[in-house]
């Protein structure tokens, strides 16, 4: 159990140590839930004290300097983005405890998981890591810690924010997206911390155990026909409807070619469609205006039946008003260029 926990990235278990001591907790009860040490907790809380979350949240993610120098990093960088077959692993993608061993035998240092975890992301090589297959599936309780921190990291982000902190200094403080931070904004400004607090959490365990991984990696390999798809690569609602029909379990697109990946068969998938600026260019000055001025109004106005706006209803009016289908994606981001972002997740009171 606690090594699942353990392997919850260090600033996450950050923010809900820091949550759980600004709610009065122990320390013995905050190093237990984020599986922290005590002397780890005990500074967190004196940082708190003097400075308040801000002070804990400018730590250093590793407060040690990095011990691989930058001709070290570049060997390591090139390793991992080659097949682990040049240095005696098996397999096409690499794991932690792989590359853990690699770096121990040639340049005698010893990382833990999570750390060689943070240092592939960090060079933007998390494709090149894959599902180990032999353990066990995550329990429950490490599913409910992961979404605890998901949790109080959205309500310290609500926090920070009616504190008047800008979204680019939240983003960077929490480790979350700059749209996503925007979005959050748009909620307190609404409904206030309990708007975000009642979002659900999308950041779960693995839905799929390692025998269904197995199965589908080997599935994959094979030729969809073999499946009775009508194409030589497969497509993503190709994967979903197999994993829905195989195990009753519903993946979004996003999540299954991320699954995919982990599984290290990027190559037996039918590559996306290259996205155009075309599309784009057509919001221009002009159009931003008219849809600030169009959300201002009532959806009532414009044949909608309804009385607030929301992002399925702009689409609507927007694809009737310029002719283009825009993504749900986009949609958001023109309100949040109009300004009026904040109109579509306008609660009814």
């Amino acid at each position: 159990m606690s090594k699942q926990i353990d392997d919850v990235p260090l600033v996450q278990r950050r923010v809900l140590a820091t949550e759980l001591l600004l709610n009065g907790e122990g320390i013995s009860d905050v190093s237990r839930k984020a599986r922290l040490s005590l002397p780890t907790v005990s500074k967190y809380k004196a940082l708190i004290e003097k400075g308040g979350p801000e002070a804990l949240a400018r730590l250093r993610i590793h407060g040690n300097a990095p011990r691989l120098d930058d001709a070290s990093q570049s060997w390591l960088v090139s390793a991992i983005k080659h097949s682990p077959d040049l240095h005696g692993y098996p397999g096409p993608t690499w794991t932690k405890n792989q590359l853990r061993e690699l770096i121990l035998r040639r340049f005698g240092v010893q990382f833990s998981a999570s750390h060689v975890g943070y240092l592939v992301r960090g060079y933007g090589l998390a494709h090149r890591l894959t599902y180990p297959i032999s353990e066990k599936a995550s329990p429950m309780i490490a599913q409910k810690s992961q979404s605890d921190v998901y949790a109080a990291r959205r309500k310290m982000a609500a926090k920070m924010l009616l504190h008047g902190a800008s979204v680019e200094r939240v983003s960077k403080t929490l480790n979350v997206s700059e749209r996503t931070v925007a979005k959050y904004r748009s909620m307190t400004v609404a409904g206030g911390v309990e708007a975000v607090e009642q979002i659900r959490s999308s950041g779960r365990e693995a839905t799929l155990g390692p025998e269904a991984l197995a199965w589908l990696r080997a599935a994959l390999e094979r030729s969809p026909m073999a499946h009775g798809y009508e194409s030589e690569l497969w497509r993503n609602v190709d994967v979903q409807k197999l994993i829905k029909e195989r195990f009753g379990v519903y993946h979004s697109s996003g999540h299954v070619r991320t699954l995919v990946g982990k599984l290290g068969l990027e190559h037996r998938m039918r590559p996306p469609k290259q996205r155009t600026e075309k599309k784009r260019l057509t919001i221009n000055d002009g159009t931003l205006g008219w849809v600030a001025a169009t959300v201002k109004e009532s959806p009532r106005a414009h044949g909608i039946d309804g009385d607030h706006w929301t992002n399925a209803r702009l689409h609507a009016v927007l694809h009737r008003h310029v002719g283009i289908e825009y993504s749900r994606g986009y949609i958001w981001e023109i309100a949040t260029r109009a300004g009026v972002a904040d109109l579509l997740t306008r609660r009814r009171s």
